[in-house]
């Protein structure tokens, strides 16, 4: 999986990019003398390298190379008050603790090779033409919306007959990847540009969360960003689904209309319950329902930007 993570705090400042790996999506495998033999997750590996080489020398970007953090990450054996967890932190997630803006994912779709039987004056000859495709698709780190989504492809031709046989390099092959990258990187490059000016002025607000079981995991339209107490996190203005959840807790998730700046407080239930535990939750819920309805309290927040 190839990502890239992109961050800025002003137009005006570089673009920070952190570079953490790249897919490998190819169903089949060309020809062996034309490529073929390489494999396409080696080749995968040096994707996000030749995509951060389009973007080392671009003046509005700052480039970080962080793929031992993903590495690290998959590698743990992850714990929620001591009992063991499969829910890691997503790449957005991971964008956001680097205080990024936005994520390029990259991969390689196909690398394949099509021939053509051809006779010339009775001596019989293979034009084969060698396609590597790629993927860059660029997502808005706070809510997952999709900045940009291209493609981009590079070919070969090559004329086999019985005196004449070509054998492909990596270093070929890394040049038809490094054209298909170049080819896709433009457009979204320019996406990421205008999307940044839209971005801007985009309202946002700030939205703090807290339960009586802290910590507990805090999902935002499905995006996990954190866990509580969670204070201070920005997103959009507008229609936002939020999700808490706790090993040993009924999860519990509200679609919101976010306006203003909003505390949320958020009584967990026990999936387990003793009697006099279920009516001191009901109690407490009861109490402030007039604020919000059973399962979020919801507090607005007066403050000044």
């Amino acid at each position: 999986m190839s990502v890239l993570m992109v961050g800025a705090t002003v137009s005006a400042a570089p673009i920070r990019v952190a570079l953490l790996d790249f897919n490998d999506e190819t169903g089949q495998r060309g020809d062996a003398l034309l490529g073929g033999a390489i494999a396409p997750g080696a080749l995968a590996a040096k994707g996000a390298l030749l995509l951060g080489m389009e973007l080392a020398p671009d003046p509005t970007f700052s480039l970080i190379d962080r793929r031992d953090f993903t590495s690290q990450i998959s590698n743990q054996n992850l714990t929620d008050a001591g009992t063991r967890t499969d829910t890691r932190p997503s790449v957005l997630h991971a964008a956001q603790a680097l205080r990024a803006d936005a994520v390029i994912r990259g991969s390689i779709l196909s690398f394949s090779t099509g021939k053509q039987m051809v006779n010339q004056g009775g001596h019989q000859a293979d034009l084969s033409t060698i396609t590597l495709r790629v993927a860059l698709e660029a997502l808005d780190v706070i809510d997952g919306s999709v900045i940009a989504l291209v493609d981009g492809a590079a070919r070969m031709k090559v004329r086999q007959t019985a005196q004449l046989s070509t054998q492909l390099s990596e270093d070929e092959v890394l040049g038809l990847l490094d054209q298909a990258i170049h080819e896709a990187y433009g457009r979204v490059r320019d996406s990421i540009r205008t999307w940044q000016g839209f971005r801007a002025s985009r309202p946002k607000v700030q939205l703090s969360v807290s339960t009586d079981a802290d910590p507990a995991l805090v999902e935002i339209d499905g995006i996990l960003v954190g866990s509580t107490p969670l204070d201070g996190h920005e997103i959009y203005q507008g229609d936002h689904v939020i999700r808490i959840g706790k090993p040993g807790y009924y999860d519990l998730t509200k679609r919101i209309v976010f306006d203003q700046d909003l505390s949320i407080s958020v009584p967990m239930l026990k999936v387990e319950l003793s009697a006099d535990e279920l009516a001191e939750v009901l109690k407490t819920i009861r109490l402030h329902i007039f604020q919000g309805e059973p399962g979020f309290i919801l507090n607005t927040i007066q403050t000044h930007h």
